[in-house]
């Protein structure tokens, strides 16, 4: 409808005339005659522009002058859908479906009102009419309205059932590919996205939006090296495009080639406005070159900028904590913390600051907030079993590392710290076990075991299993 609309009305200037005839008439009171044609027009125009309530004005004065028109009636259907009041448009809907039981513009609209009301296998049905009432020539048209409804409520999956039936009847249609990927990558399914954007960028190799999303793709699987060749691309196609250059310097700082970061950061900041958020990720990179005096000077950037801003007080207290300044860190993180009570990175400093302080009861509390926001993180769970052992609680650390272990299978310190903490709780047998398979999951960090329990050299079993996976094989 929206096509039609808009090819009816090329001439903006004729367009314009007959909203503004019918608003003269609103406002001087007169009575001019629309046909059915004219009325829709006016009616998408204030639905295009969220003027649903002018929307809806207008079907009451246009169901007046044309009482048994059913286009008009579809039109009323989808103000109150617009409206939220959906239970209304689908009876008006029913209605008349009894009268056209074949219009596919009934069941767009009808699948459109299940959607709201979260009815999505209802809405589904509906669709899946719509598509078989459709003419031939219309239906990838539909098959690609229906994706797009299912995409802007977050439907992904259901989504993509359409696009790629529409891609089926129409493979010339390369879009159709950039909608799958995309869906894809929204969907969580990264492989897929990243398959049907390969596809994309076969045949449309000069899209920097393609790249772009190429390179989030690949961070997000932690493929540094090839997110950064995707940014790179699409700021060759475009130097203009401010946040590829954000993102490729995200990629390349968790890459760990930091200079080039902050390269990178400062050319975003070139295109785009200062901003508090990369003033604080230029500090840390500087802070991971061991500059401190630059990512201090940084941070103050972003302050300078926003003196609220949690992040940006959260590095300069890290760089107190590596300085050694300690009661410049504690006050400097508690500032942030009340800024920011949900941020487990905050608490972890602030735990690592307390244990450097011999305040070792307040350590604990704070790894354990660290921990209760994220259980996942290995860090967060291997400060607070360190936090138990030292209390001698053997029986909460062995639980948080095993927890820890089904989060993080192939975390292979874990393992160790696991072996030691059973060595601690006097149970050598779980303690073999454990630190086999630390061993075979990565045997360099074998010595982790010693963190927690010095003497476990002078065990038999861990003495005969690391002669097994380590000293036989720098012996071979």
């Amino acid at each position: 409808m929206k096509e039609e609309f808009e090819n009816f009305f090329s001439d903006e200037y004729e367009y314009n005339e007959l909203v503004n005839r019918y608003e003269d008439m609103i406002k001087n009171k007169h009575q001019y005659f629309f046909d059915v044609y004219e009325f829709e027009n006016i009616i998408d125009y204030y639905i295009e522009t969220d003027k649903t309530n002018d929307a809806l004005n207008v079907v009451k004065f246009a169901s007046k002058q044309h009482p048994g028109s059913i286009a008009i009636q579809l039109k009323k259907a989808q103000v109150y859908i617009d409206k939220g009041f959906t239970a209304q448009a689908l009876r008006i809907i029913k209605e008349i479906e009894q009268i056209e039981a074949t219009n596919p513009e009934i069941f767009l609209l009808e699948g459109n009102a299940y959607n709201a009301l979260e009815q999505y296998n209802d809405a589904e049905k509906a669709f899946d009419k719509a598509i078989e009432y459709a003419f031939e020539e219309d239906k990838v048209d539909t098959l690609n309205t229906i994706a797009q409804d299912f995409e802007q409520i977050g439907k992904y999956t259901i989504a993509l059932k359409y696009l790629h039936k529409a891609f089926k009847l129409e493979p010339s249609n390369i879009m159709f590919l950039y909608d799958i990927a995309y869906c894809y990558e929204k969907a969580g399914e990264i492989q897929q996205s990243l398959k049907f954007y390969h596809q994309y960028l076969d045949k449309e190799p000069f899209s920097e939006n393609a790249w772009y999303n190429f390179g989030i793709l690949y961070a997000k699987a932690e493929n540094y090296k090839k997110a950064i060749d995707a940014f790179e691309y699409a700021i060759a196609i475009n130097q203009d495009f401010s946040l590829a250059y954000y993102s490729l310097a995200n990629a390349l700082s968790a890459d760990e080639q930091y200079y080039q970061a902050i390269l990178n950061y400062q050319e975003f900041i070139d295109i785009d406005d200062d901003s508090p958020e990369v003033y604080t990720y230029i500090g840390n990179c500087y802070e991971n070159l061991d500059q401190m005096d630059l990512a201090l000077k940084y941070y103050d950037k972003a302050l300078g900028i926003d003196k609220s801003f949690a992040d940006a007080i959260s590095g300069k207290a890290s760089v107190m904590f590596q300085i050694q300044k300690y009661d410049i860190a504690l006050n400097l993180i508690k500032k942030a913390l009340i800024i920011d009570q949900s941020n487990p990175d905050y608490y972890y400093l602030l735990g690592n600051i307390f244990n450097e302080l011999e305040k070792k009861n307040f350590a604990l509390k704070a790894f354990q907030k660290a921990y209760d926001i994220d259980t996942t993180e290995p860090d967060f769970i291997l400060a607070l079993s360190d936090a138990y052992i030292f209390y001698k609680n053997y029986d909460k650390a062995i639980k948080i590392l095993n927890q820890g272990i089904k989060d993080n299978k192939k975390n292979a310190i874990l393992y160790y710290r696991l072996a030691g903490c059973y060595l601690l709780a006097r149970n050598p047998e779980l303690a073999g076990k454990f630190f086999e398979k630390g061993l075979k999951l990565n045997s360099i960090f074998y010595f982790e075991i010693f963190a927690v329990y010095p003497e476990a050299n002078e065990n038999t079993l861990i003495n005969k299993l690391l002669n097994k996976y380590v000293l036989t094989r720098k012996n071979s």
